[in-house]
């Protein structure tokens, strides 16, 4: 069995995109992959304000909320190596900010620093990467075209050269990316 953990900050980019491969990915491989995902705070309000919500826990079975940053507890795990992978996409620039400068405060940013002190690599796609505007979509699927500030793309820079950190540029390097592990796992 292939585990993964998906997390989701609170940006509203590609979020229906990230569900759709996750449900992909449970119709391709039924039982053989097991996605957990844990949201912060803000990701949760985002998720639902987008009314993505239902279409989520529907997909997914395991979808845990942050009550804590250590609630519930899913750093210890990480750090442990109990998944196979650790996937945050969407990463909102706040949180790419808490990242670089070593904040730990949300269920993802402390599980980000915990899954790096443990040696493994988390993966993340953040939404505010390029110099270019991102068009993204309102809650009622109407385009959104927002601008990319000087202080987030510095930011990226900085998270692309941390340890433990891999950034991923596109959204396909995340498709990629998890089906090139299961590969790895022999599923």
């Amino acid at each position: 069995m292939f585990k993964l953990i998906w997390g989701f900050t609170g940006t509203g980019y590609l979020i229906k995109e990230s569900i759709d491969l996750m449900k992909e990915l449970q119709e391709e491989f039924k039982t053989e992959v097991d996605i957990t995902v844990i949201l912060s705070k803000e990701g949760t309000a985002v998720v639902k304000w987008y009314k993505q919500w239902n279409y989520l826990t529907e997909t997914i079975k395991k979808v845990k909320t942050e009550q804590t940053p250590n609630l519930p507890f899913y750093a210890g795990s990480l750090q442990l190596g109990k998944y196979d992978l650790f996937i945050v996409c969407p990463v909102s620039a706040n949180s790419v900010a808490k990242i670089v400068y070593g904040i730990a405060d949300t269920l993802i940013t402390n599980c980000v620093a915990q899954a790096i002190k443990g040696g493994v690599t988390a993966y993340l796609f953040p939404s505010d990467q390029w110099v270019e505007p991102i068009v993204t979509t309102k809650p009622d699927g109407s385009p959104l075209i927002l601008k990319v500030r000087d202080i987030e793309i510095k930011n990226v820079k900085i998270l692309r050269k941390m340890e433990g950190i891999d950034v991923l540029s596109k959204f396909e390097d995340v498709k990629s990316l998890i089906y090139q592990k299961i590969k790895e796992k022999g599923i």
